[in-house]
């Protein structure tokens, strides 16, 4: 199904740059020149009835087979350019080491025999590949010849390809949780988790689950019960999981002790699963949503039941699924919530609000009769009518929207009768758009797609360009969103877009358009699972399960050549790759090795000459093979939170088309190899890393300037700050300069191994001056008594601050003036004595820029607020701090509001406070207090027994080491257990 836009995307690139590029290479021998243009001339021809072609392979097996060889000769074209600009490329990489170290390349011309027959024997090489390049021109002339003499049998129609819409790039998406036609539903959810405690037996698991087809939001439901204010308070815990098919009570089990502790266990036997999941809900009164679950296999299902009885009275379990075989297995078919058909007005007022968006009356009223009548195609589906509405929304005349409404399409036997909506907004996309989308069907169901990964494959891959500058990327990854190809949209501090998913049906719908092209294998120790895979599969993922053992030799019989991806999503700890898994592989542009638990890469990783994309995230690797160098057409290279990493190869320099090296996170990383500098086309370089001065293998400022392309966005990590040595050298940084896309920056200064020698951080400090409109800002290990220089005051749109390990720093800076600060996070400030009214922003003289006196605050006719936006304020590790100001009469007299949005606040390893401070009992909005090893306080603010208990019983939620003593407002009993009533019991219900 994609055939013609995999086509029509490759003769895009293999008309322009490539072509030019071999026939000034290839110029030398006799008639290739006269062969490219004609090769040139056949892929134009062909792909003026591209389009034509796509729609006709519906019902014409044989255009649908001719599709097919055309997708395989331009593959092969695309393999045979690529092979040569590859040569190509590495003789310009020889050349250039030769110019680095001229001395070393004429002791060797001079003094060595062996050299000189080396160089002839390299220029005979490079003719012989010439002449080898010719002919391989020639025969793909040949092939394309018969393919375009096969074309005229069909009679194809040239179709002028329209001009492109004109993109609203400044657009607000519908919102998620706008749902039509479910508040029934929704109550009817609310009322089971909220107001009954026990299941119609009074006790054991109470299971509810949300059954109806595809496309009927059972996920989106299950989403707005799960972040409901209400649900929030009401559970101890909360866990999601996306199930799916086939059912892995591993995987499951695994996901359910991740989603409570934070990480995954490393063990993959079931029973010591189970038994971690009893002990992680045990007690507790936990809310669990198993999303899309197909099995109905009742003893996977009792394995799973079994730890999970143990949970407080009053657990919830939800469960969303397709089939009603699953909720009678599950012995909850009377608690289950049917989910039925939207009615058609449903479907319109969901079709209408993309169709219309931007529309004026006149123009929705002339629409409305033919909008009607396309919603009315939703067939009941709201997913259906968002994405009819998304497609509509481009189309401009009366005309176009009659063309939608009669199109062929609706009648077509040959597609589903789901999918033809689909298929009306995928022909309305480029072809480079249609490339992109069918392309994410190498994603596992429900993956979490980053988009800036996305970006980075599509590019890898060719559909889009790898250049300077990215805007084609993202354009294409918006597009996507609005024709409501992608949901469950992630944000980005700065409102970007940072991650989404796609919907079960979307997804299904990409894999019906790649067929065989895209293949998505569970891996389970199965040999011949891997045997299976179609010889024309271009795009392999593996979802390895806990007792499979690939990659392996066995697993090695694959057609690797035309292998073009392969995407692994471990569950298991592999440790290393087996050297021979790449030798067949020679033909992939991405590889994603992501949280494998590798160790090692093999040295023959270097066999994949043609590789683009290589993330190897969230890895055990200490460092990479010097091999890794010679992959000289790697354009990302990603080692984001590989915490054991300590080295980067020396030869990094030969990656000359390395553009995205993403290192943040690897901590034992000391430094940047010199070699980095001659990298000149690198853009993305998310960590910076200031060697200290005596290492003089790694990169210094002054080498750092010579990388000219580099325009760092989103996350920007500087680590060893304090090895720049003084303000000058941290000026040549040029922080203030960074484009306004840098959103994030963390300030590393460095451990310190010795005392002393921290003596210019405050000036270096005040050199590192970022632009103003900076969101989010950490600095760790400032050693200098304050922790606010000039500029931070001036930092009116940051919205979260976090001080890390600055020890010796006494006073908290002053933000309370800062408008729109939400976090603020403050650990181990071990030299914090006295936190006063200074840090809400008031000074005592008046005297300090961005501050404001107390006379200036009583002559003032306005309301004054501190902190007005702050949500949540953490103080961890603060061990000499004894007392933090701000009485309430004090705040009153000078009519200041303090923190009026406050809804969180931690207290954790303060030993010495004595109190918290007064104007607290004036923030009616704060939802949850957390007191944790600190004694004094512990005491002080003990259940109704403490001296000023009364002074905090007014937040709903409390805790006391890490336990609650007071729950939706609801004082817990009894000294003995902290927990919920009724949670003491560990005896399983029945």
């Amino acid at each position: 199904m994609a055939e013609a836009a995999l086509v029509s995307a490759l003769i895009d690139q293999l008309v322009s740059l490539a072509f030019r590029r071999v026939e000034e290479e290839v110029r030398l021998v006799q008639g290739v020149e006269e062969d490219v243009r004609k090769l040139k001339s056949n892929l134009e021809a062909i792909q003026a009835v591209l389009e034509d072609a796509e729609k006709r392979q519906l019902a014409d097996l044989s255009v649908r087979n001719w599709l097919d060889k055309l997708k395989d000769a331009t593959l092969d074209m695309d393999d045979v350019l690529d092979e040569w600009s590859t040569a190509i490329l590495k003789l310009k990489i020889e050349r250039e080491a030769e110019r680095d170290d001229p001395i070393e390349t004429n002791r060797k011309v001079c003094f060595s025999i062996h050299a000189a027959f080396s160089c002839f024997t390299s220029k005979v090489n490079r003719i012989t590949l010439r002449h080898d390049i010719a002919h391989k021109i020639k025969d793909l002339n040949g092939k394309l010849d018969a393919i375009a003499v096969e074309k005229e049998k069909y009679k194809l129609n040239t179709i002028n390809v329209a001009q492109p819409i004109e993109r609203q790039q400044t657009t607000s998406f519908v919102d998620e949780t706008e749902i039509k036609g479910r508040d029934e539903d929704i109550e009817t959810l609310l009322s089971k988790l909220l107001h009954e405690d026990n299941n119609p037996r009074g006790k054991g698991l109470d299971i509810i689950p949300i059954v109806g087809m595809g496309g009927l939001e059972k996920t989106t439901l299950a989403q707005l019960a799960y972040n409901n204010e209400k649900v929030l308070t009401h559970f101890d815990k909360r866990i999601w999981v996306c199930v799916s098919d086939p059912f892995d009570e591993i995987k499951v089990a695994k996901a359910i002790i991740a989603d409570i502790e934070g990480n995954s266990p490393n063990v993959s036997e079931l029973e010591t699963l189970l038994q971690k999941v009893r002990k992680c809900t045990e007690g507790k009164k936990f809310l669990l949503i198993l999303d899309d679950v197909w099995t109905k296999d009742n003893k996977k299902w009792e394995q799973l039941k079994q730890p999970l009885k143990y949970g407080a009275i009053g657990s919830k379990i939800v469960v969303t699924t397709r089939k009603e075989e699953v909720a009678i297995m599950m012995g909850a078919a009377n608690r289950m919530i049917s989910l039925e058909k939207l009615s058609e007005e449903h479907c319109w007022l969901i079709f209408q609000q993309p169709a219309f968006l931007g529309r004026n009356e006149e123009e929705c009223k002339q629409l409305e009769e033919f909008g009607r009548k396309i919603a009315s195609k939703s067939k009941g589906l709201p997913l259906v009518a968002k994405t009819l509405g998304s497609l509509m929304r481009f189309k401009i005349s009366k005309v176009q929207w009659e063309n939608v409404l009669y199109s062929e399409l609706w009648n077509m036997k040959e597609v589903d009768e789901i999918f033809a909506p689909f298929l009306l907004s995928y022909y309305d996309l480029s072809a480079t758009e249609k490339r992109c989308f069918s392309y994410c069907s190498i994603f596992p169901k429900d993956h979490c797609i980053k988009k800036i990964e996305l970006i980075r494959m599509w590019m890898a891959q060719g559909y889009i360009s790898s250049g300077i500058n990215s805007e084609e990327g993202y354009e294409c990854f918006q597009i996507l969103v609005m024709r409501s190809f992608f949901q469950n949209l992630e944000s980005e501090g700065n409102g970007d877009i940072r991650s989404c998913k796609m919907h079960d049906i979307v997804h299904d719908f990409a894999q019906f358009l790649t067929k065989n092209e895209c293949v998505t294998m569970e891996v389970e120790g199965v040999e011949e699972n891997i045997k299976s895979v179609d010889e024309k599969a271009h795009h392999l993922t593996l979802v390895v399960e806990s007792d499979a053992e690939y990659p392996a030799p066995k697993y090695n019989n694959l057609n690797g050549k035309n292998i073009r991806t392969l995407f692994v999503v471990s569950n298991t700890n592999m440790n290393s790759v087996d050297r021979c898994l790449f030798l067949p592989l020679t033909g992939l542009r991405t590889l994603s090795l992501e949280c494998c638990g590798l160790k090692t890469l093999p040295e023959s990783v270097s066999r994949l000459v043609h590789l683009r994309y290589l993330c190897l995230a969230r890895n055990e690797l200490e460092e990479l093979p010097d091999s890794v160098c010679d992959l000289c057409n790697l354009q990302t290279l990603d080692l984001i939170y590989c915490h054991s990493f300590r080295r980067l190869p020396e030869g990094m320099g030969k990656l000359i088309k390395l553009k995205h090296l993403f290192i943040y996170g690897c901590d034992k990383l000391e430094g940047l190899p010199k070699g980095i500098s001659k990298v000149s086309c690198l853009q993305s370089l998310d960590m910076l890393i200031i060697a200290e001065h005596h290492k003089e293998a790694y990169l210094d400022i002054k080498e750092l300037k010579r990388l000219k392309n580099l325009r760092p966005e989103g996350h920007v990590h500087i680590k060893g700050c304090r090895n720049l040595g003084n303000a000058a050298e941290a000026e040549k940084l040029g922080l203030k300069n960074l484009s306004q896309d840098v959103y994030f920056l963390y300030l590393d200064f460095g451990e310190l191994e010795k005392q002393g020698g921290f003596e210019d951080d405050s000036a270096i400090l005040e050199a590192l001056e970022p632009h103003h409109n900076l969101r989010v800002l950490g600095i760790r290990d400032y050693m200098c008594p304050n922790a606010s220089p000039r500029w931070m005051l001036s930092l009116m749109n940051l919205r979260a601050l976090g001080l890390i390990f600055c020890h010796n720093c006494k006073v908290l800076p002053s933000l309370g003036n800062l408008p729109f600060l939400e976090s603020f996070d403050v650990f181990g400030m071990d030299s914090v004595k006295n936190v006063g009214v200074e840090f809400l922003g008031i000074t005592k003289r008046g005297e300090e820029d961005g501050e404001t006196s107390r006379d200036d605050r009583l002559k003032s006719p306005n309301p004054i607020i501190s902190f007005p936006k702050l949500k949540s304020l953490s103080f961890t590790f603060m061990r000499q701090w004894e007392k933090w100001e701000g009485s309430v009469a004090e705040t009153e007299n000078m009519g200041l509001t303090v923190m009026p949005s406050l809804q969180n606040l931690v207290i954790w390893d303060c030993p010495r406070l004595q109190a918290l401070p007064d104007f607290l009992q004036k923030t009616t909005t704060l939802k949850e207090l957390s007191i944790h090893d600190s004694l004094i306080l512990e005491e002080y603010y003990k259940r109704r027994t403490g001296k000023e208990w009364t002074k905090i019983s007014h937040i709903p939620n409390i805790k006391v080491k890490d336990k609650y003593v007071q729950k939706d407002g609801i004082y817990i009993q009894g000294d003995r257990d902290h927990d919920i009533p009724g949670t003491s019991s560990s005896q399983p219900s029945q």
